[in-house]
Parts: C-alpha cells; sequence; structure tokens
C-alpha cells in the first residue's frame, strides 16, 4: 500500500501465537502435539503442568459456549495475576480470548476482576470530596507503588541493567539505565506524578511574578530538578505520614524491611542495608484505627477511630450493584472518634496555626498527563504546571462546606462533566447553608450524614438527572444514541440507603448498563450503543504500538515467566514464595481475634508441600526460618498435600503482634509476609500519555507487585524466644 508492506493486527496475532497460514514463510508448529514451538497445547503443558488435551478441551469448550450463547463465557480472578511482574501480559492474555470470543461487553461473559482495587460506585461525588475539587483544582497525587520505591530507598537494590529485561528485538533503549532512571524519565515527560515533584518547595516557587514561567526557567537552567532524580537529598524526604484506613506496615508494605530501616530508621532485618542510603526520613508517623496493628507500634501518634458500625458512612464498590449505609449503633465509646471527626478536629488546630505561619499562598502543581482528557494524547512531552492558590488557614472552613468549584467547573467524570446547578440548590436546602466565613451561602457539609448525602447527590448512578445530562454530552460527541440508558427520574438520597440496600443505575461513570432488570456487566455500552473505547483508536487494542512497549516486545499479548531472581540477584533460593489473600481474617483485619487464631493455628504459618518438607527435613507444625535477601520470617510450618512442589505459602496480613519469636539467622524478631518481598517496577507501566495508557487516580499506574518472590527455608532450633 503506498509502496510500503502492510498487514493486519489480526494477522500479526496470529503470527505471534503460531497459527499458520498458507503463503507465510517461517518456521510453525507441526500441530497442537507439537511441543518444540511456542504457544500449543503440548508447549504450554511443560510451564503449566495442564496436559495438552485438557487445554484443548476446555478452549474448545468455552469457544463453543460463547457462540452458542452469544458471549456468555466470563473469567473469574482474584488479586494473584496483578502481583506478578508481567501480570499485564497475563491479563492481556485473558482479554485476548474473550475479544476473539465475543465475550467482552455481554451479561454472563468477559472478565470479573475480584480483587482489592475496588472504586466506589458514587465515583462522581466522591472524587470530588476526595480531592477538595469543589475548592481547588488539580489535586497533587501520585502512585503509591512508585512513592514507595523510592522513598523506603528500594531502588538502590535493583542490582541489574533496565535492559536485561527487555526482547531480543530490542533497541537498546534502556541499556545502561535501571529502573530508577526510568521512573525519572516517566516524571520528566508527564508520564506519571511524583510527591515532591521538584527540590524546591512549590510555594517558594509560586512567590514568583510569573510561577509557571519561573518554574520552566529554574528546570531548564539546572538551578531546579526533579525530586525523583535524587529522592535521598534530604529536601525531598516525606517527612510527615498518616495512616488512615491502612495497616502499612503489616497488611500493604511490600518490602516491609526496608520500610523500618530506610523510611522510619527502625531496627530491621535487612541484611545487608545500603549504607549510602539514608536511615530513617520521617519526623511524624501518625495513625488512625481501631485495632493494635504492626503500623500502630511504630507510631509516634496513634488516634483512636470508630469503627463501622460507630458512624455514618456509604458502602459501595464498582463490582456490587448496590450502595448502602453504616449506621452507628452506638456512640463511639471512651476516647474514639469517627474519621470524619478526626480530621475536621485536625483541619481546625491546623487552620488556627496555618493562618499565621501560612496564610494565603500560590502553590505550583506539577500535573501528569491525565487519561480521559486532552491530555492523554501528548505523548513524550512534560508535566503541566498548574498554580493553585491556597488559603491555608481557611482550610477548616473549606472541609466543612461544598465548594463553589462543583457548579462553575462542574464534575468531570470518563470525558464528560456534570453540571450540578439543581443539585447545588437542593443540597443547601437540604443541609443547611454557611452563615458566616469563607463558606458562606455555600451548602453544609458538617456532619458524617451530609457529606454522603452530597456524594450521592453529585454522582450518576444515584443521581439520574445527571447521569442523563452526561448521556447526552456523549451523543453529541460520538454521533451514537444512549436514550434509555439513564433513568432520569432514579434519585437515591441517604435516608434510603441507611433503610436498605439501594439498586444504583446507568452513568457515564461506568462503562456497564444497569437497571432494575439487568445487572451491571461492563462495556455492555460499548458492545451494544457503539461508545468508542476508550484507546487511541476508540476501539479494543490487541497491539500497543508505543516504543517502551516494542523494547520489551510485548507490543502483542505473549507469555513471559516469572522473573529468575536468582539470576539477577545471585539468590539461592529456590521455593517460590507466594502471599495470598488471608483466608483467616476479615479482608486484612481481626486476625488476631480468637476465633480466627484457634481456626488458622494462631502465630504466622507457612504452608509447604509434603514433598518439599520431606525433603528439609521439616514436619508439621514445626518452627521454620524462611529467609532472602529482603528479610526473615520465623513461622510454624503447615505441610499439605494440596500444595504443589516447589511452592510456598505464608498468607497475608498476619500482624507481628502474636507469637512471633526471634530469629535465629539475625537475632531480632521476625517479620510479617511481607518481610521476603519487595516492590519492582516494570518500566511499561510507566508509559503515559498514549490514550489508554495515561496515569489515572486508582485506575492506571504502576503495580506493586510480590509474586516472582523466591526463598530459602530450614527447620531451626523448637526452643523459640521472644525476649
Amino acid at each position: 500500500m503506498a509502496g510500503r508492506t502492510v498487514t493486519t493486527v489480526y494477522d500479526l496475532l496470529l503470527a505471534q501465537y503460531g497459527v499458520h497460514r498458507p503463503g507465510l514463510p517461517g518456521t510453525w508448529p507441526t500441530g497442537y502435539d507439537d511441543a518444540t514451538e511456542p504457544y500449543t497445547p503440548a508447549w504450554q503443558e511443560q510451564i503449566t503442568g495442564v496436559p495438552a488435551a485438557r487445554a484443548r478441551k476446555i478452549v474448545r469448550e468455552f469457544a463453543r459456549t460463547a457462540e452458542a450463547t452469544g458471549g456468555r463465557c466470563m473469567f473469574i480472578l482474584g488479586a494473584g495475576t496483578t502481583q506478578w511482574f508481567h501480570g499485564d501480559t497475563i491479563y492481556r492474555a485473558f482479554l485476548s480470548l474473550l475479544l476473539l470470543t465475543g465475550c467482552q461487553g455481554r451479561n454472563g461473559g468477559g472478565w470479573a476482576h475480584y480483587v482489592g482495587q475496588e472504586k466506589c460506585r458514587p465515583q462522581a461525588g466522591w472524587a470530588l470530596l476526595a480531592g477538595a475539587l469543589d475548592w481547588q483544582r488539580p489535586p497533587r497525587q501520585v502512585p503509591g507503588a512508585l512513592f514507595w520505591y523510592l522513598h523506603t530507598d528500594q531502588w538502590r537494590y535493583d542490582h541489574f541493567d533496565a535492559g536485561e529485561l527487555t526482547s531480543p528485538l530490542a533497541t537498546g533503549l534502556f541499556r545502561g539505565k535501571r529502573t530508577s532512571d526510568l521512573v525519572t524519565e516517566a516524571v520528566r515527560n508527564g508520564w506519571m506524578p511524583m510527591a515532591p515533584a521538584f527540590d524546591r518547595n512549590p510555594l517558594e516557587l509560586g512567590e514568583a511574578e510569573d510561577p509557571v514561567a519561573h518554574t520552566r526557567a529554574e528546570l531548564a537552567a539546572g538551578r531546579l530538578r526533579l525530586a525523583a532524580e535524587t529522592p535521598d537529598d534530604p529536601r525531598n524526604w516525606p517527612r510527615v505520614l498518616t495512616l488512615w484506613r491502612s495497616n502499612l506496615l503489616g497488611s500493604s508494605a511490600k518490602g516491609s524491611e526496608y520500610f523500618l530501616h530506610h523510611l522510619l530508621g527502625a531496627t530491621s532485618n535487612l541484611e545487608h542495608p545500603d549504607p549510602r542510603a539514608p536511615v530513617g526520613k520521617l519526623d511524624l508517623l501518625l495513625t488512625l484505627d481501631f485495632r493494635m496493628t504492626s503500623s500502630t507500634i511504630f507510631s509516634d501518634v496513634v488516634l483512636p477511630a470508630a469503627t463501622w458500625y460507630e458512624k455514618h458512612d456509604l458502602s459501595s464498590t464498582d463490582m456490587h450493584p448496590f450502595v448502602h449505609a453504616f449506621n452507628p449503633a452506638i456512640s463511639p465509646p471512651w476516647q474514639t472518634r469517627t474519621d470524619f471527626a478526626a480530621f475536621h478536629a485536625i483541619a481546625r488546630s491546623f487552620s488556627d496555626l496555618a493562618k499565621d505561619h501560612l496564610g494565603v499562598r500560590r502553590d505550583v502543581v506539577a500535573l501528569a498527563h491525565q487519561h480521559d482528557t486532552p491530555g492523554e494524547l501528548a505523548g513524550r512531552g512534560q508535566p503541566e504546571l498548574v498554580v493553585v492558590e491556597r488559603d491555608y488557614g481557611a482550610v477548616a472552613e473549606k472541609l466543612a462546606a461544598l465548594g463553589p468549584l462543583t457548579e462553575k467547573l462542574g464534575i468531570p467524570v470518563k470525558g464528560v462533566t456534570f453540571r450540578p446547578d439543581e443539585e447545588v440548590t437542593w443540597l443547601g436546602e437540604r443541609c443547611g447553608l454557611v452563615p458566616r466565613g469563607v463558606a458562606k451561602g455555600r451548602p453544609e457539609l458538617d456532619t458524617e450524614a451530609k457529606a454522603c448525602e452530597a456524594i450521592l447527590a453529585l454522582s450518576g448512578v444515584s443521581n439520574g438527572r445527571l447521569a442523563a445530562q452526561g448521556f447526552r454530552q456523549l451523543a453529541r460527541r460520538t454521533g451514537r444514541s444512549f436514550e434509555g440508558l439513564a433513568a432520569e427520574g432514579h434519585r437515591i438520597v441517604f435516608a434510603d440507603t441507611q433503610a436498605r440496600p439501594v439498586p444504583v443505575a446507568a452513568s457515564p461513570e461506568w462503562s456497564g448498563k444497569e437497571s432494575h432488570d439487568r445487572r451491571y456487566a461492563p462495556f455492555t455500552i460499548n458492545v451494544e450503543n457503539g461508545k468508542p473505547w476508550h484507546t487511541l483508536t476508540g476501539r479494543t487494542h490487541f497491539f500497543l504500538d508505543h516504543e517502551w512497549m516494542h523494547e520489551y516486545g510485548e507490543a502483542l499479548p505473549i507469555y513471559r515467566p516469572p522473573l529468575d531472581l536468582a539470576a539477577l540477584y545471585g539468590e539461592s533460593g529456590t521455593l517460590r514464595y507466594l502471599t495470598p489473600h488471608s483466608k483467616w481474617s476479615i479482608h486484612s483485619e481481626y486476625q488476631d481475634n480468637l476465633l480466627m487464631l484457634s481456626l488458622s493455628r494462631g502465630g504466622p504459618t507457612i504452608w509447604m508441600s509434603t514433598e518439599d518438607a520431606t525433603d528439609l527435613g521439616i514436619a508439621d507444625n514445626d518452627w521454620v526460618e524462611s529467609v532472602n535477601r529482603n528479610g526473615v520470617v520465623v513461622a510454624r510450618a503447615i505441610v499439605s498435600h494440596r500444595m504443589p512442589k516447589g511452592t510456598v505459602f505464608m498468607y497475608h496480613a498476619q500482624d507481628r503482634l502474636i507469637d512471633v519469636p526471634k530469629s535465629e539467622a539475625t537475632g531480632l524478631r521476625g517479620g510479617v509476609h511481607n518481610a521476603l518481598t519487595r516492590v519492582l517496577i516494570k518500566p511499561t507501566h510507566l508509559i503515559g500519555g498514549h490514550a489508554q495508557l495515561s496515569y489515572g487516580f486508582n485506575y492506571l499506574g504502576p503495580t506493586g507487585n510480590q509474586r516472582d518472590e523466591i526463598t530459602t527455608i530450614r527447620r531451626r532450633s523448637q526452643e523459640v524466644r521472644y525476649r
């Protein structure tokens, strides 16, 4: 075509998977039983252990069922996939099968992703209040995995070149670079945000006559640098950390020993800490919690918090078709406060001090190219710089009221903008108006119930007027009809949710249809109404044409094995170390409840196969030590025939508060499940400014993966010491 050789993505995909087509050159599998060529059933059997015949049977039944039912075949999966370094390639393989069989965007079909990365259904109203977008925009955000990777100094322990994981056909784009270099490049390109953004206080940058021009000039002259370039410069350290509804050090902190050593400056089980790295960056660790955890024991200040049944709140996720209320059965006992009351109290004290010490200042915010905005097509550029005026003495007053940007700028969501002028008036009548101060005349949000009311009123799933408004905007932009999707009279108020769980309705906030006679399924609006997909072309994508994707050889969905950490780090362990979701707790909490402890043997445990236990001379219930370069775990062994050989489990969130002895290897108390893990950043997760590959808060960004880890386990002395 026009002197160029072209082909279709379909042709490329089939060639990638070894499907021979007449007239094409190359070496092809001789059949399904050819184990020497990639992607045949016989080839995968060598990797997965699934017999080739069974794989053929399952896939044929899947395809026939999809054809017979119009796409009603579904994958149901948990969090495990996303926790592998190459988890995104696994996801893309799932999606390829679903798309090729017509199962995506069908009720009863597609991809049911039942994991912990939920987002709340009334997304628009929640995001407005959570980001203080009613008073100032944009918010300052950062992906957690990147933030902790840099500020816990885990980047220093990447003892391999980022080019070592690239494709044999790579051009050398990553050669000679560490992953931290690529993080800096992504921040410089405006692909990912980082906090702090610069090695100078952004309030100082805001003092210039033209803060944006001044900041650009300082960067160009080299007098101002990105903080990501030198995260260990004391000017760039995080100084105050508040943990709220998060047991960071006992549940989610991958590489917990790095957190203890470099972030907190506490004693750790790191075998060889980097002597060049800081020890202790935080000045203050504040935790709000209703129980003692691995985080509260390291905190400088702990504020006792109310539980679910001692406060008003909303419960909802993107996977459940209802929204319902938490209602207090009792008032918060003794010194406990609800999280709402605690933060308002903190805000009032802060405002009293900040009125004199900070006053009204201009803040320079570096904004990454955002998904579903014009910036998502920016490519390799630079962060947008936005000046935000902050009245620090008025923080508490603004927190307790709905700000004017709600109706002035509207509520952006998935490329449309809700205009909630009627809702703001209604909230003023429902909640009352602020009588004085900077928020005078604005709707009051001084109680939890009023905040819940605002979230419901300002979200399309709970307010049909806004949903219909958003679908009309979509129709004008796309030329497609979305008539009948929104129930314009549908309205949920907080009192409704207090009486019973209330079904939500379809809204542009989400991609699925939903009504009284139909449950939510993602992408049904795209498939049935022809709404363009939120991608570079408006279609589904098998092929990701980005230079970093090509460098990794992942422009098409491919198989990539777990990382060989023995080769990358010189690790001697041979056992795959996995940390599945706990079975003896409520999510990540109450593992220390007597009933849960009784069911789970109590204290930390590691599961292993009978074969591995025999080889290591370990009997059921023996004390063992699990060690790798990241730390040490001391636990009892659970020997089970249900465990596969070569793999051990330590279920997550077993706090180090109960029955955790000292390690023989270090003489210190053993760590939590994350003592043997650490954050590893995959460079392709840093891509931004490329349509669907653009940063979105709690939507798209790098994952903190840990399932590639390996460990060594040995039977230790059965006489354990705790002091």
